[in-house]
C-alpha cells in the first residue's frame, strides 16, 4: 500500500547531559523508518538539534504547549519523546496530564505517537504508544483505562533498532576490544572514577568519554592497550560496539543494541529507572547488573565484574524477524509502505 509522504510531521524531543542522546536517536530512527519529507523538530537544545537533525527544520522550544495550541491544525502527525529526568516522575505525570487538553482539542488535526521507556506506567493520551521496557506488556490495561482507543507496541522488540543492525551490516565484524562508555555525557564521571580498575583489564580497551574526562585521560592514550576518544556519531559508535568482546556501561540503549549484536555487558545504574531496566535484562541473562553507583566501591567492582560471561542459564537471544515485524506495525499506522 502506498501512502502520502508529503504529510506534515512535528517531532518533539530533548537531550542534555542527564537525559542522554537516546531521545534524539529514537526520533531519527523512526523518521528513517517512515521516510516522510515534511518534518519539523521542536526542542529546547536548539543548537545541538540543528546539528543532529540536519535534514529538517528545527524550532526553538520556548513553550511546547503554547506552540501546539497555536499550530493545532497545522500537522498530520505529532511524534513525541519527552525527557524523563531522574527523581522527577511526578513532573513526567503532570506533563502527560497537561497534554490531555491538547489531545482532546476538537480542532486538532494530528495523530499522536508517543515514545517512552518508562518502567512505571503514567497516563498516556496518544493514538500510538511505543514503550520498549521489556515488561511493559503488563501496563496494557493501565494505558487503555486512560484512553480506550490507544494502540500499543510494547516490550523489548518495541525498541527501534537501526537499519544497519536489521540488515546485518556488522555481522562479520571481528571482536577486538572491550568498550567502556557511560550513557549521555557520563554525568557521574564513572570512567574517571573507576579508571584505575578499567586500565588494568587484560584486554584492548576503548574508552568513550565526555570532554572533561578526555582532557584528563588523553595522556593514557596508546598505553597498556588503551584508546581514549570523545563521543562518536551513532553509526561509528555501533561499529565500535560490534567489535567489542563485551562492554561496561549504564543500563541504557546500549543494552538493546549490544543484545541485537550478540554482545553481553556489565552495567552500572545511576538512576532507579535504569536499575529496574537492568534487572529485567539480567533476568534474561543478557547483562551482568552491578550495584547502584553510589554503593559500588572499587572492591565490589573488582569482585562483581564478570569477564567471561559464562553462565549455565540460557541467554535470551535476539530475533531479527520480531524486530522487523515491529517496524512494519509502525509503518502500517502511518498508512503502509511506499
Amino acid at each position: 500500500m502506498k501512502y502520502n509522504r508529503n504529510k506534515r510531521i512535528l517531532c518533539y524531543c530533548e537531550m542534555d547531559s542527564l537525559t542522554g542522546f537516546g531521545h534524539y536517536s529514537r526520533i531519527q530512527i523512526l523518521l528513517d523508518i517512515i521516510k516522510f519529507r515534511n518534518i519539523d523538530v521542536i526542542t529546547s537544545n536548539f543548537n545541538y538539534g540543528k546539528k543532529f537533525f540536519k535534514k529538517y527544520k528545527v524550532i526553538k522550544n520556548k513553550n511546547l504547549f503554547v506552540f501546539l495550541k497555536k499550530n493545532i491544525s497545522k500537522y498530520d502527525y505529532l511524534i513525541m519523546d519527552p525527557p524523563y529526568y531522574p527523581n522527577k516522575s511526578i513532573e513526567y505525570k503532570k506533563f502527560s496530564e497537561k497534554f490531555k487538553s491538547i489531545f482532546s482539542n476538537p480542532k486538532k488535526t494530528f495523530k499522536t505517537i508517543w515514545l517512552t521507556d518508562e518502567t512505571y506506567p503514567s497516563p498516556k493520551y496518544c493514538d500510538l504508544l511505543i514503550n520498549d521496557y521489556p515488561e511493559a506488556n503488563k501496563f496494557k490495561n493501565f494505558y487503555k483505562k486512560h484512553y480506550k482507543k490507544i494502540k500499543l507496541i510494547t516490550g523489548i522488540y518495541a525498541f527501534l533498532f537501526q537499519k544497519e543492525i536489521l540488515k546485518k551490516k556488522y555481522k562479520k565484524n571481528r571482536k577486538k576490544h572491550i568498550l567502556i562508555a557511560f550513557g549521555g555525557d557520563d554525568p557521574k564521571s564513572l570512567v574517571k572514577k573507576y579508571f584505575s580498575f578499567f586500565y588494568k583489564l587484560n584486554f584492548k580497551k576503548v574508552f568513550i568519554t565526555n570532554k572533561k574526562t578526555f582532557k584528563i585521560l588523553k595522556k593514557f592514550h596508546g598505553r597498556n592497550n588503551v584508546i581514549i576518544q570523545k563521543k562518536e556519531p551513532k553509526e561509528k559508535f555501533l561499529d565500535i560496539l560490534s567489535k567489542s568482546i563485551f562492554y561496561i556501561s549504564t543500563p541504557s540503549n546500549i543494552m538493546f543494541e549490544a543484545w541485537s549484536l550478540g554482545i553481553s555487558g556489565n552495567v552500572i545504574p545511576i538512576q532507579s529507572r535504569q536499575q529496574r531496566m537492568g534487572k529485567v535484562f539480567e533476568k534474561l541473562n543478557i547483562v551482568n547488573l552491578l550495584p547502584f553507583y553510589k554503593k559500588l566501591t572499587m572492591k565490589k567492582l573488582q569482585l562483581k565484574t564478570q569477564i567471561s560471561f559464562y553462565n549455565k542459564r540460557k541467554k535470551f537471544m535476539f530475533d531479527r524477524k520480531s524486530a522487523i515485524a515491529t517496524q512494519k506495525k509502525i509503518l502500517d499506522f502511518f498508512g503502509g509502505r511506499v
